[in-house]
């Protein structure tokens, strides 16, 4: 399980929505498929309608970023369905 404060689904470099709080968890053994649950701070609505949307993560030694399959978003709160982490991008 990941969690943390600061997010963002990116919809390619554009910030389609900045996250304060965030858990992630895998939905299977195989971690084929994850879980998001998140509130939002500030969303651009066309941005957050447009396809593939990815959410951001960083790390100590990087970021996480994870393909987003599909959400709900309920005034706030957001709740996804998370492909597997594409890449760890290193920060140099």
């Amino acid at each position: 399980m990941l969690s943390g404060i600061v997010g963002h689904i990116k919809w390619g470099h554009y910030t389609a929505a900045a996250i304060n709080g965030y858990s992630v968890a895998p939905n299977n053994k195989a971690r084929t498929e994850w879980s998001l649950t998140a509130t939002i701070v500030l969303a651009d609505a066309f941005k957050m309608s447009q396809l593939p949307l990815v959410f951001v993560a960083k790390h100590a030694k990087g970021e996480w970023r994870f393909p987003i399959k599909r959400f709900t978003r309920y005034e706030f709160r957001l709740t996804a369905t998370l492909g597997p982490p594409q890449t760890l991008a290193v920060q140099r």
